[in-house]
């Protein structure tokens, strides 16, 4: 009810306190329009009888009248008159207002506007906008007039209208409120129909507020259990999906060098025995990736502490580059590893070995015409050591370049990245490099290619043990 009596109080100011300077605005815009469109008809290059045509109708459509003055040479070129002598305060059966020629003439602007009761015996109220323009030399003046209507007899036409809308939104408001206190128990409906989700696990339950202290508690209590289940749910379903993401590298290089035995190298024990390794030590990484995804899980829910010790990072450089140059030169592509020596770092040897197999196997999916990855590590300065993957291949444009650390994220068809994985891989690497506070990062350009980084921190070497 109150809502309803502010509305009407706002309209009633609007429409009644603000109508005429709102009306005179209107009027002065119009005006305006309306003389503009008379100078650029009357000065264009179209025939004469064309453009009396035009200005004739242009006249008539606005109900208006106006005249086109030489200033220089003092005399009438045109007029056209759709008010007659009762609505016409500038031009009349030929004869031209001087008042309104002296005032352009004094004034130092290019336009007026002039408001009043212009007409002898009338007390019609006109409008008068005039401005100058000089074409080829010559000063001309275009003025014209409208009439306004009575504001007044509007005004009085307005307020009729507000009190009788007044009274049927009043009366509505009254009712509604009625019919709202008949039906108190309709929050408690809405509350069951939200709990009612639940049963088809849909846990985003909408309540509204309902006013009322007991049955707010009540919704505020499902709601939350709800996000708590949805909680529980989320982390099973991102457990299965890390898994299995990060099981298929390595269950797909097994396949890869298993293929390899049996048609390449199965007669040839030294290649036999090499490709056996890679294919033990891909099972024994296996193992590894199991027992780990569910610390990772909680790592990037910060449910376990973080342990840091000291290893060799470019030992783990040299284990990445061994593991993905067979599978890479089968394809016909150069892994090139640029590393200095005893790069010490600290964090967690298997986990950032993770991240660098899934850097190199983003980038041998990836590689560009040239078919050669880059892989790079260096000492940074004497507080991180900086890697680096580099394919040049396609390349991601900067609108997706914040996004493709989250998780499921796809860029876009043309993006060759999305074709392949789930999206996870990338979100999982941004967890672990996070957790142990290294920077990381991507530099790509479209047809150029991407080097994906990160920097962890390094120690003295004088302080390490041999490992």
């Amino acid at each position: 009810m109150l809502f309803a009596l502010s509305i009407l109080l706002l309209l009633q100011f609007f429409q009644l306190i603000l109508l005429e300077p709102f009306y005179i605005g209107t009027l002065k815009r119009e005006i305006k329009t309306f003389t503009n469109n008379v100078s650029d008809i009357f000065f264009s290059e179209a025939e004469m009888k064309e453009k009396n045509y035009l200005l004739y109708s242009l006249t008539m459509n606005n109900n208006a009248c106006v005249i086109v003055f030489d200033s220089t040479n003092s005399t009438t070129v045109s007029g056209f008159d759709a008010l007659g002598n009762s609505g016409c305060a500038i031009y009349n059966n030929s004869v031209v207002n001087e008042r309104f020629i002296e005032v352009l003439e004094n004034t130092d602007k290019d336009e007026i506007y002039l408001q009043g009761d212009f007409i002898e015996l009338s007390d019609q109220e006109i409008m008068v906008y005039g401005k100058k323009i000089l074409v080829n030399d010559q000063e001309y003046y275009v003025i014209s007039n409208i009439t306004l209507q009575s504001i007044n007899i509007i005004k009085k036409t307005i307020q009729n209208q507000f009190i009788l809308i007044s009274l049927i939104v009043l009366s509505l408001s009254l009712l509604i409120s009625l019919l709202f206190s008949k039906i108190i128990s309709q929050p408690i409906i809405r509350i069951k129909e939200e709990a009612n989700k639940l049963t088809y696990g849909n846990y985003e339950l909408e309540f509204e507020d309902t006013g009322i202290n007991e049955v707010q508690e009540l919704a505020d209590t499902i709601d939350l259990a709800a996000k708590e289940i949805s909680k529980v749910e989320e982390y099973r379903n991102e457990l299965m999906a890390n898994v299995s993401h990060d099981l298929k590298t390595p269950l797909t290089m097994i396949k890869a060098y298993a293929e390899m035995i049996k048609d390449i190298s199965g007669d040839n024990k030294e290649k036999r025995e090499e490709h056996l390794d890679i294919i033990i030590n891909e099972t024994d990484s296996l193992n590894t990736l199991v027992s780990d995804m569910l610390n990772l899980s909680k790592l990037q829910a910060g449910a376990i502490s973080v342990d840091s010790e000291s290893f060799d990072l470019t030992e783990q450089l040299y284990n990445c580059y061994y593991r993905f140059e067979p599978l890479a030169a089968l394809e016909g592509v150069t892994i090139e590893l640029n590393c200095e020596p005893e790069l010490i770092a600290m964090g967690d040897a298997n986990k950032i070995q993770e991240v660098l197999n899934n850097f190199v196997n983003n980038a041998l999916k990836h590689y560009g015409e040239d078919k050669k990855i880059i892989l790079k590590g260096y000492l940074k300065n004497k507080d991180y050591i900086r890697v680096e993957v580099t394919d040049h291949g396609t390349g991601i444009d900067e609108e997706s370049l914040p996004y493709i650390w989250d998780r499921y994220y796809k860029i876009d068809k043309h993006y060759q990245r999305s074709k392949s994985g789930s999206g996870l891989g990338l979100a999982i690497c941004r967890a672990i490099l996070e957790t142990y506070n290294c920077k990381y990062g991507v530099i790509s350009k479209i047809d150029k290619g991407s080097t994906f980084y990160f920097e962890i921190p390094t120690i003295d070497l004088d302080k390490v043990e041999i490992l």
